[in-house]
């Protein structure tokens, strides 16, 4: 029985709090054309257009239905189709503030730190760690500086950009240059944790926050003001003045939907069950798997390769899954990088050390795969199935042992990911009409020992 949809389906999204619906969306169309061409939201810029140099930075928001949950990432908008966008909520950095309706205190620091020059880059940083900021509102330094590992600034340099924004993290001091930690104190001063500031006492922050303190007794604010770059005239973090998500994408609706897009040169089908992918597969055995667009929509754009029918696994409860077994971890293939490195990170923190050998390896490994941006919507299977030649998780999947479960329709079997796995260039030992489910990261033996080179 054929259960693919007959009639096409309506796009709906937000975009910087306000409702977008396009009736008859091209599958082959990108978020960053669809803001800059039809929306006219020109702020997000096209750099590389390969998720590489970061211009493009746009937040997504999505709202888990099941703990009622807002999660924010960061998404390279040049590679994200727009297909791939329905139900969720798009925050550019139109949105989070402007000269005409006031600066968001992101946008202002990085300007009045002077981190911006030619100013190609800086939209895409703002965003960056807007959305670090949504995430985690006192964010240490690592994670800041974590935040920008898929953000490139040629002309600029890192140092004005990371001193703007460093007054965002738990290292920040309210003095800024005239912090205490920047004084030589006096040996045998009984009085060196205290001093004057303008004319006001200040008590030493030993890596806090720091407050000065009146003759009165009160926090005397006008007396805060210091460097350049760390004026406390500046607009203070105020997560109250942050775009909501929008109360209308808090439901399963759009989760639930069956999705077919058709455009002038390729369809797309976005399934809610594996019988349902599994039968698409059947009838259409080239069709490509798309998730997170990292290889394929640069093979689109750069090879001018043309993929006539593309299914987005993205909402399939089996692919998604994360469940601990008898001898390890199992992934369903949807799952993404990001999701990937933070569950290995909670059973490195639980479990016993001697289990958990690869998985430090992976994590550690993931440290060096592209940025936050690809990796929160890169999936776990994407290099598997498509035999990535210059994948460095494959090596680390192939020396653990990994298990394989595919499927087709009216077969599931499993497969293990060794030296037997790649038949050749761009070669799995999988059918064409065959999907890989999941995939089990093995425990570690208690007599192995697992040493990651990079």
């Amino acid at each position: 029985m054929d259960a693919r949809p007959q009639q096409t389906s309506s796009l709906v999204f937000y975009v910087n709090g306000k409702k977008v619906v396009d009736p008859d969306p091209d599958p082959e169309t990108t978020l960053l054309q669809f803001l800059r061409t039809k929306l006219r939201l020109t702020g997000t810029k096209l750099g590389c257009g390969e998720g590489g140099c970061g211009a493009c930075t746009v937040m997504v928001s999505a709202c888990d239905t099941v703990s009622n949950q807002v999660r924010h990432f960061s998404v390279n908008a040049c590679l994200a189709p727009i297909c791939s966008l329905h139900g969720l909520a798009i925050t550019t950095v139109e949105g989070i503030g402007s000269i005409k309706h006031g600066l968001h205190p992101v946008q202002e620091k990085i300007a009045k730190a002077h981190g911006s020059q030619c100013g190609f880059c800086t939209p895409g940083i703002v965003m960056s760690m807007y959305t670090l900021l949504r995430n985690i509102t006192n964010p240490s330094m690592k994670d800041m500086e974590s935040a920008f590992e898929g953000n490139l600034c040629r002309c600029t340099g890192y140092r004005p950009i990371l001193e703007g924004f460093k007054s965002f993290t738990k290292e920040a001091c309210a003095l800024g240059t005239a912090c205490c930690r920047n004084q030589t104190k006096s040996n045998g001063d009984s009085n060196s944790d205290r001093r004057t500031v303008n004319g006001s006492v200040v008590s030493t922050c030993n890596g806090d926050a720091l407050a000065l303190v009146n003759g009165n007794g009160f926090v005397d604010h006008q007396a805060m003001t210091n460097g350049d770059n760390q004026t406390t005239d500046l607009l203070p973090a105020d997560s109250t003045q942050d775009p909501i998500f929008p109360p209308q994408l808090r439901t399963s609706e759009y989760d639930d939907q069956f999705l077919y897009y058709k455009g002038e040169r390729a369809v797309w089908y976005r399934p809610t069950s594996l019988d349902q992918l599994l039968e698409l597969k059947a009838v259409h055995p080239t069709a490509k798997l798309v998730i997170g667009n990292t290889e394929i929509g640069v093979e689109i754009k750069f090879k001018n390769m043309h993929y006539p029918v593309m299914i987005a696994p993205t909402h399939i409860p089996e692919l998604r899954s994360v469940v601990t077994v008898g001898d390890g971890i199992l992934f369903g293939a949807s799952v993404t990088l990001t999701q990937l490195n933070e569950t290995l990170n909670g059973a490195i923190d639980t479990m016993p050390e001697h289990k958990t050998g690869i998985f430090k390896a992976i994590v550690e490994m993931l440290r060096w795969f592209a940025g936050h941006q690809i990796r929160n919507v890169a999936a776990i299977g994407g290099n598997i199935m498509t035999a990535s030649p210059i994948s460095d998780l494959n090596p680390l999947f192939m020396a653990a042992g990994v298990m394989l479960q595919v499927a087709s329709k009216g077969e599931r079997r499993t497969i293990k990911m060794d030296e037997h796995f790649f038949l050749g260039y761009r070669r799995p030992a999988v059918h064409a009409d065959e999907v890989l489910v999941s995939l089990t990261i093995p425990f570690t033996q208690e007599v192995s020992l697992v040493i990651l080179f990079t």
